[in-house]
């Protein structure tokens, strides 16, 4: 059996697998920095890899991106697409006779020995990239669909440079593949780009919720331009970084309506006293110094806490917490803290509880945003940011305060 020739191929080169016996199939550790990601193979495609003698088990993973590198080979090679859609080699170069005959674009570097092709994805590449990340429930791929599919991907492949290590694997994933493809698109206009290293995570849905759904009358309408942002972050589904953002434009929409909402009470009743004269010189001067004493002062994080203390009920706030264990430990995690110092506690007094999310919430935003936070520069988060793998929580959390937002917001559609 070819999973047997496999299997022994991985002991001779010390890579750790594990054999599936009642399911025929095999599980294998493929490094990845310094950590791994597994792969499970068939017999099929087991199979198909001798014969085809793809030596995939020479090759390790690149963190951060879609991309795999070999010591053996002295190659580096990095999936590259566009933005929501991949880039199709033959498709994207069919009217360029001398590439797409040759099956490759040749890119000069001007490095002695080092070579560099655009071309479709090695099949090394294909395999690792297809049978990883055994968390997601699909069925395995046959042979037929899985040879089909080799050429909806194209990638950037190096060789010469005399890798040694995965940290110099990625160098030059982010210095030289990074320059041609900021050149092609310069030259194309097509914004080519390194794809990152995909999460996978899917929008969580809750089948159940719809079996006794029971819509009620809709009274209530929402600003056009806070409900856009909402549904721009829904659609950044991949893009955790411009999610978050979208969200908390979502509430900064709202920051001078509650920021001031103390002065223009103040104003309101100044203007419903009957002794009030417009007419009168002192009179006017009053309500310009209410105006003028509340607006200097109102910092970002000011206009936000505002906002909460408006729109929040902290007993909901408290119930969502609540509501899953793996969230309410999150917010008191590690993981928590490489996002924001500040940890969020579902137990603590409302008033406590309610300023470690608006703090919590801003400190993000402002290290995506690279802006001085309260306590002075704060290090950016980036795409390739490790700390990005851990924000789904977070941009729940922001979805969470985002509803709340819209909804204290809203007002009654018959309203003129």
């Amino acid at each position: 059996m070819s999973i047997e020739i496999i299997s022994t191929n991985c002991l001779t080169k010390s890579i750790e697998c594990e054999q599936v016996t009642e399911r025929n199939l095999l599980k294998i550790k493929i490094p990845k920095a310094r950590a791994f990601k597994y792969i499970t193979l068939n017999e099929g495609i087991a199979q198909f890899a001798v014969e085809r003698n793809i030596n995939f088990l020479d090759y390790r993973f690149i963190e951060g991106y879609e991309a795999i590198w070999s010591q053996e080979h002295d190659v580096i090679e990095c999936e590259i697409e566009l933005p929501q859609r991949g880039f199709v080699f033959d498709r994207i170069f069919r009217s360029n006779k001398d590439v797409s005959e040759a099956g490759k674009l040749i890119i000069d570097t001007h490095l002695t020995n080092v070579k560099v092709e655009l071309s479709e994805v090695s099949y090394e590449f294909h395999l690792l990239d297809i049978y990883k990340d055994t968390a997601r429930s699909r069925p395995m791929m046959d042979i037929e669909r899985f040879d089909r599919r080799k050429n909806w991907a194209t990638s950037l492949k190096i060789t010469g440079v005399n890798v040694t290590s995965h940290d110099k694997a990625k160098e030059i994933i982010e210095t030289i593949f990074a320059s041609i493809c900021f050149q092609f698109d310069c030259k194309t206009n097509l914004p080519l780009m390194l794809a990152v290293e995909r999460s996978f995570s899917s929008v969580k849905t809750d089948n159940s919720a719809t079996e006794n759904l029971e819509l009620t009358a809709v009274n209530q309408k929402y600003d056009t331009e806070a409900l856009s942002l909402y549904w721009y972050a829904q659609s950044s589904i991949g893009m955790p970084l411009l999610q978050y953002l979208a969200l908390y434009q979502v509430i900064e929409f709202y920051y001078p309506i509650y920021s001031e909402l103390a002065a223009q009470k103040k104003v309101a009743n100044t203007l419903k006293d009957p002794c009030f004269n417009s007419h009168n010189e002192k009179d006017i001067a009053r309500i310009f110094n209410i105006v003028k004493s509340a607006s200097p002062a109102r910092s970002e994080l000011s206009q936000l806490e505002s906002t909460f203390r408006e729109c929040i009920d902290v007993s909901l706030l408290r119930d969502w917490l609540k509501s899953e264990n793996n969230r309410e430990e999150y917010f008191r995690s590690k993981n928590a803290v490489k996002l924001s110092e500040y940890q969020v506690n579902s137990n603590a007094d409302d008033g406590d509880l309610l300023k470690q999310v608006w703090q919590r919430f801003y400190n993000i935003r402002c290290r995506i945003v690279h802006t001085k936070g309260a306590e002075g520069e704060l290090d950016v988060l980036h795409p390739q940011s490790k700390e990005v793998k851990n924000l789904g929580y977070d941009i729940e959390l922001a979805n969470f305060l985002a509803h709340r937002v819209l909804i204290s917001s809203s007002k009654p559609i018959n309203a003129a």
